[in-house]
């Protein structure tokens, strides 16, 4: 890209250039398809809003990222545009920022913990329409260990696959996730405590009857350290839930299944 000085100036194409007139540096611009170039956008004052923009956008992005390396454990539980969702929850927990100037806002999850709710992880069958039934979700007084309850749960009341499913079971992910601040040292985005996706803990139910009968279960996953010692996390809890057209027995390796999966707690 380069501006038109002195007095041959045209606005329009011509042959492989075009010319406008840009109202942000006042001048006629000459460029090649493709707009303005890095080393314009990096450096011209009168981008300084594109680069408070793309500056955020990482942040948004190294976060959502964090939270999906997180629930690796049922990422196979995942199905459609969920990565959106999280991206469009870091970008508005980021404008909630009042203290930081723009461009270096940080992503603070305790400032709407109700958000991670509201990601579909499996847009066609969100847990909330799949599991009728809510269970009862503690976090112990050590914070190292998350409780699931489930009490009366009737599967063929409580559980709405659109397939005949004959077996079941839950998965428990108890994972801690860091705000995404700005390092001024550095002069980057970095996670206020490093490694946190790494302590992830999941828990496995049996595989379990589908019917009428109720079932009761309860389900725990602990932390090898307590967990919200340091300020700047949270403690998410995501539920998975899969059916499988075929009956569990003793003697089965692994049944074939379909599931969904979503965040349904988050302790602060």
């Amino acid at each position: 890209m380069a501006r038109l000085k002195g007095p041959v100036q045209f606005v329009g194409s011509l042959g492989g250039l075009r010319s406008y007139y840009d109202k942000r540096i006042k001048g006629y611009v000459v460029a090649t398809k493709g707009g303005a170039s890095k080393e314009l956008i990096q450096n011209h004052p009168a981008f300084a809003r594109t680069r408070e923009n793309m500056n955020e956008f990482k942040a948004c992005g190294m976060w959502a990222s964090l939270l999906r390396k997180a629930l690796a454990s049922i990422s196979h539980l995942y199905s459609g545009y969920y990565f959106s969702d999280i991206m469009s929850l870091s970008k508005k927990i980021q404008n909630m920022d009042d203290v930081n100037p723009k461009g270096y806002r940080a992503i603070e999850s305790h400032r709407y913990p109700h958000g991670f709710f509201s990601i579909k992880f499996n847009r066609e069958r969100p847990l909330e329409r799949v599991c009728s039934l809510r269970p009862v979700i503690t976090l112990s007084d050590d914070k190292k260990r998350v409780t699931l309850k489930v009490e009366g749960l009737r599967p063929y009341s409580n559980i709405h696959w659109p397939n005949r499913y004959m077996s079941f079971r839950f998965s428990l992910v108890a994972l801690q996730l860091a705000d995404l601040v700005w390092n001024a040292a550095d002069q980057k985005y970095a996670p206020a405590v490093k490694d946190l996706e790494l302590l992830t803990a999941t828990t496995l139910s049996d595989w379990l009857p589908g019917g009428v009968e109720p079932v009761d279960f309860t389900l725990e996953a602990s932390f090898a350290e307590p967990a919200l010692q340091q300020p700047g996390t949270v403690v998410l809890v995501a539920l998975g839930l899969e059916v499988s057209p075929l009956t569990y027995n003793e003697n089965s390796s692994a049944l074939p299944a379909q599931g969904t999966m979503g965040i349904v707690e988050c302790f602060m």
